[in-house]
This record gives C-alpha cells, sequence and structure tokens, in this order.
C-alpha cells in the first residue's frame, strides 16, 4: 500500500541550504548509476533526430541527472536545450552551455508543475520527483501537459518493493563516500555530513519515503484512463536496472497531433 509520509525536501519550512546540499548529493549519486543512459533511451523515443529539442524539467532541484541525461542524449543525436524548473528554485545553479547551441538554464520563478505556464513549451520531464505528489497533483500533472498538448515523460529512480526498501539501509554510507563527488563542495555540505551528519540522516528519510511514496507503473496508468482527449497516447511500464533485480516505473504521453 502507498503511503505519503512527509519528506523534508517537500516542507516550505525547511532551511534551504539543506535542500540544496540534499539536492547537491543526489546530482552526485545519479552520476554513478545506469539511470541517465536508461532514461535518455526512453525519453529519446519523442525527441527529433539531429534538431535541437526543448525540455521543460519540472521538479529539477540541483538538476539531478539532467546534465547526465543531456549528454547521453547528445551521443545519441538528440541535441536540447534545457529548462530546469522548481517549486524552490535554486539560486545556486546557472547557465551550462553545452555546445552546438544546446544549453541548461534555470528559470528563476517558481513553476507549479500541476500549472506550468504556457510559455514554457517543451517535452516535460519529471526525474525522481513525481512521488512527491499526491494522486490529486499528479492527475493535474498529466491533465495539464495533455491540455497544453505537450509530451511528457516521468521517469523514476525508487520503487514501492520490498527490496527497495531494504536497500535503504545502505543511504547513509553512500552519503558519506559520495559526498566528495559533489561540485561545487561547500564547507556547509562537509561540516553537516562529516562532523555534524544531519544530511546523511535526512538523506536516508527522505529516500526511504521515496521508495513508499512511489506509484506502481500500473496505478500510473491508471491515472491516465480519465484523461482526455483522445488523440493523446499514455505509455507506463517499468525500466530494468542492470545487474539489479529492480525495476522503476515510468510513464510517457504524447500527443498524436502537433500542438495548434
Amino acid at each position: 500500500m502507498r503511503v505519503h509520509w512527509f519528506e523534508f525536501e517537500d516542507q516550505s519550512w525547511f532551511p534551504a541550504p539543506l535542500r540544496v546540499a540534499m539536492t547537491a548529493y543526489l546530482v552526485a549519486a545519479y552520476s554513478i548509476t545506469p539511470f541517465p543512459k536508461l532514461w535518455a533511451e526512453r525519453l529519446s523515443t519523442v525527441l527529433t533526430p539531429g534538431q535541437l529539442n526543448a525540455i521543460i524539467d519540472l521538479g529539477s532541484g540541483s538538476g539531478g541527472p539532467i546534465r547526465a541525461v543531456a549528454s547521453e542524449l547528445a551521443t545519441l543525436g538528440y541535441p536540447v536545450s534545457i529548462t530546469l524548473t522548481d517549486l524552490y528554485p535554486n539560486g545556486r545553479e546557472r547557465d551550462f552551455p553545452l555546445g552546438d547551441g544546446a544549453n541548461i538554464r534555470y528559470w528563476p520563478d517558481p513553476v507549479d508543475a500541476t500549472r506550468v505556464p504556457p510559455t514554457l513549451s517543451g517535452v516535460r520531464t519529471m526525474f525522481a520527483s513525481l512521488h512527491h505528489c499526491r494522486p490529486a497533483a499528479v492527475l493535474q500533472i498529466l491533465r495539464n501537459a495533455a491540455d497544453q498538448r505537450q509530451p511528457i515523460c516521468i521517469f523514476e529512480a525508487t520503487a514501492r518493493k520490498p527490496l527497495a526498501i531494504v536497500l535503504c539501509l545502505l543511504i547513509p554510507l553512500l552519503v558519506l563516500v559520495l559526498t566528495p563527488k559533489v561540485r561545487p563542495l561547500s564547507w556547509f555540505q562537509v561540516v553537516f555530513t562529516y562532523l555534524v551528519p544531519i544530511l546523511p540522516l535526512l538523506i536516508f528519510w527522505d529516500g526511504l519515503v521515496s521508495n513508499l511514496r512511489t506509484y506502481h507503473a500500473a496505478e500510473l496508468e491508471a491515472f491516465t484512463r480519465t484523461l482526455p482527449p483522445a488523440d493523446y497516447r499514455w505509455e507506463s511500464g517499468e525500466l530494468a536496472i542492470p545487474g539489479n533485480p529492480l525495476k522503476v516505473p515510468y510513464l510517457i504521453g504524447r500527443p498524436l497531433t502537433p500542438a495548434s
């Protein structure tokens, strides 16, 4: 059964420096996983090869896996221009040119994934963030994309399965090992990881709850059954992780006719 316990990162009162440190750690953690390659391969199915594709990333935090995903897409022949957005914009982020017109930029204003401004046009992505949303918000996120005739690709890195929950016990150790990979690595991050180990505990708790919150692929598919219009196609399933018995859910929606 899915439970929606609280995560620290979701709370409006949560200190911004801690939120930034937690999301910065996640960027480093994604760098050692196969997720960016898996997600890029699936994301490429809604992109146009050989031309610059606009991506609007929702719930970006500190960017998560986006730079690695962009690199994988470029290797596959899909250059992208990415706009990162978040309900709590991360002031540490800046523009990153990727060459040949491709770039990553951070939208400075808060963006609610359930009500994306029409001016932000492009393929919408959510990487490891949909589980933060309650069912009513998930439905509105999907409806908003369909109503605005924008493709949307949702990927999770967690799974509501016993093995995934047990593996969460390794998170504090991983935080200690991977924190030196954080870039830029701040004294704040070092102090609250090693001297006053608040971050390992916070990241453990949010990681555990993320797995307990994650929607199954069948639950994602069920959301789409009530969504018009008829010419918007949905695809849900699970991605196999190489060398790992776990599979993680995804959902892709795309209009069958271009937006007018």
